[in-house]
């Protein structure tokens, strides 16, 4: 019975065969016979891209031999090294992810919960359409009301590294409103400015929020408060819960979590005990896990680009939703920025905090709220030890 299953799945994913494809790649250029060009054997568009019908249609009617612009939504071509075509329409797939709580096998996969995309791969537990190394693939996929198309036709496809490859291809579409709006500069460079980040706390689960109220100009800030208003008691107590996993966390767990408990008491007494507690607490984190690394205290720069490079090594891919390579930037021009007291200028940071020089209205829940986030961000980036 079992095998009658199994032979059932099999059949849905029954592939058009082609037993000599020769597709080497797309011509960039006109090439006359005899004469040298360019022919593109690798590549990534998307229908964002003005050339994409004319590539799509190239490349892919020389498989299909039809009109498929009207129809078609995904494909998968595996092309063996004896050049026999594997041609799907249907294909098992599914992504690598970071998640931001513990997940077990076999259970529901919330949006919400993913930190990051990492990969793609295309395995159930009946049928492995994973490329090998040599193979030549070519990928269709749809995505966020708009259509990605990847080849590689060159032959020295590795079968491990090109599923991470796609993998950031697919994040890219999936999350395209997202890195179109942060990728401006202007509108990453205000929102480090006033304390706000892609934190993974709020990837996929308020990050939306964040870049409405930007693209809004910053005429309404309900939005924001809405965002803040969200993280209330039980979602983070589900955020911190992740946080005594890590030593260095846990070994302060009474004192971070006297932070936590004066934020969740949303009183005005409340929100200055809190950023009084969690702005001295976070740096005091980094610093003991950088000399645990290294057996010595760091400087305030070598603390900062510690905690940076940490996020660059746990989120190595190419354009992470965590962008971590933007994390030093929100330390310098926020967490950790300066104050001039003979000239008045007493920001929201932690060193104006710790000194004792900040305003009593720097003490609001906002920044406690942000202050906890950089901490959750601090977690991850230091992962469990």
């Amino acid at each position: 019975m079992v095998e009658d299953k199994v032979m059932q799945v099999q059949e849905v994913y029954e592939p058009k065969v082609i037993d000599d494809f020769q597709l080497a790649g797309l011509a960039a250029e006109t090439i006359l016979p005899g004469k040298e060009g360019k022919v593109i054997q690798k590549m990534f568009t998307s229908s964002i891209d003005e050339h994409f019908p004319l590539f799509a249609t190239q490349l892919l009617s020389s498989i299909l031999g039809t009109d498929i612009g009207s129809f078609l939504n995904s494909l998968l071509v595996i092309i063996k090294p004896d050049n026999k075509a594997y041609v799907y329409q249907q294909f098992p797939f599914g992504v690598t992810a970071i998640p931001k709580t513990p997940v077990e096998p076999y259970r529901a996969v919330f949006k919400n919960n993913l930190a990051d995309i990492i990969g793609v791969f295309f395995q159930d537990i009946v049928i492995d359409l994973n490329p090998e190394d040599g193979d030549r693939i070519i990928w269709l996929f749809r995505e966020n009301w708009h259509l990605g198309l990847f080849f590689d036709l060159s032959g020295n496809l590795n079968g491990q590294s090109i599923l991470k490859e796609m993998g950031f291809y697919y994040r890219r579409l999936t999350y395209l409103n997202e890195y179109l709006f942060l990728e401006k500069s202007d509108n990453f460079k205000q929102m480090i400015e006033e304390g706000w980040f892609p934190f993974v706390a709020v990837i996929n689960d308020g990050i939306e929020k964040i870049q409405l109220y930007y693209q809004e100009n910053r005429k309404y800030p309900s939005i924001l408060q809405e965002l803040i208003d969200s993280f209330n008691e039980e979602k983070l107590s589900s955020l911190t819960s992740r946080w005594w996993n890590n030593s260095l966390f846990a070994g302060k767990k009474k004192i971070i979590q006297a932070g936590i408990n004066s934020y969740l008491a949303n009183t005005e007494e409340g929100y200055i005990s809190a950023v009084k507690n969690l702005a001295t607490e976070l740096e005091g984190i980094i610093r003991i896990a950088y000399h645990q690394d290294f057996g010595k205290s760091p400087n305030t720069k070598e603390l900062k680009e510690y905690i940076s490079n940490q996020g660059k090594n746990r989120f190595t891919t190419l354009g992470s939703l965590c962008f971590p390579d933007k994390f030093l930037d929100y330390l310098n021009d926020y967490v950790f920025r300066g104050f001039d007291v003979q000239a008045g200028y007493l920001p929201e940071s932690r060193h104006s905090v710790a000194h004792g020089v900040a305003q009593d209205d720097v003490y609001t829940q906002e920044f406690a709220l942000k202050l906890i986030l950089t901490l959750d961000n601090i977690y991850f980036f230091l992962g469990n030890r």
